[in-house]
């Protein structure tokens, strides 16, 4: 077995995870066969760019976290979700327009606000019916719908959803110091992050070691993995492949 040292930068991270999700044999089929459908979030955005090629990522955002605090952006602004039926783009197509034709070999893409200690991931939510979320979360259980959650190790936190949940809602907020949220936990998602995507990309595994940084690194993860030699190697020149991917363009419209 052979060990590797690597520290990734949120964006480093990102391109990652969407090429980790994008290799996956759940995602393949439906790419091939079915519907695959990519909802807002930045994670997501990375997905769509590596579909799409040129995209504008700023613009596949509806919640954002930005210095002031919780904000959203201008829906005027913003794409329609990403969505790909037998490997076609839908242009102007949302989740709701097609969620009626979703079955089990179908998928969506959700990104995430946070990550819990029970690898639970959360979404927080500004909208009164919960935005997306509230229209697929029930269809994917009842249905059996395929919801992969990308989000990166940075945001890990050190507690459970059931320590929070119920304590707040977005109109229980005394003060905030941004847009008030809610928040619920994503427990029919597969989580998605780095570890999965280097599972998925050369068989070796993965755990988190280390946590953020300076200099542009604010916000990164440093990970032991460890694999066969082969394996380990091909990952080696990748991730270095992958290093000094350009951060997350600014985001220009946000309320």
């Amino acid at each position: 077995m052979k060990k590797l040292l690597a520290t990734l930068t949120p964006a480093e991270s990102k391109r990652l995870i969407a090429r980790g999700i994008l290799a996956t044999d759940m995602v393949q089929n439906a790419l091939k066969n079915g519907y695959l459908c990519i909802t807002m979030g930045t994670t997501s955005a990375y997905i769509a760019e590596e579909l799409l090629g040129e995209y504008d990522k700023t613009r596949h955002i509806a919640g954002i976290v930005v210095p002031k605090g919780l904000a959203v952006t201008d829906g005027t602004k913003r794409f329609t979700d990403a969505i790909f039926h037998k490997g076609e783009y839908m242009e102007n197509t949302k989740v709701m327009d097609i969620l009626d034709e979703l079955g089990p070999n179908d998928v969506i893409i959700k990104s995430a606000n946070a990550l819990d200690e029970d690898y639970v991931p959360i979404v927080l939510l500004a909208h009164d019916t919960a935005g997306t979320v509230g229209v697929f979360l029930g269809p994917v259980a009842a249905r059996n719908i395929k919801l992969i959650v990308a989000v990166g190790l940075e945001k890990s936190i050190p507690v459970a959803y059931s320590e929070f949940c119920g304590q707040f809602g977005k109109s229980d907020w005394d003060y905030a110091i941004g847009t008030p949220v809610g928040a619920i936990a994503l427990h029919e998602g597969i989580a998605f992050t780095e570890i999965e995507a280097l599972e998925v990309l050369f068989d070796v595994q993965s755990i988190p070691i280390a946590a953020g940084g300076v200099n542009g690194a604010e916000g990164s993860i440093t990970l032991f993995i460890e694999g066969g030699d082969e394996e380990t190697a091909r990952a080696y020149e990748f991730l270095v492949d992958l290093k000094g991917e350009e951060p997350f363009p600014k985001v220009e419209h946000v309320k």
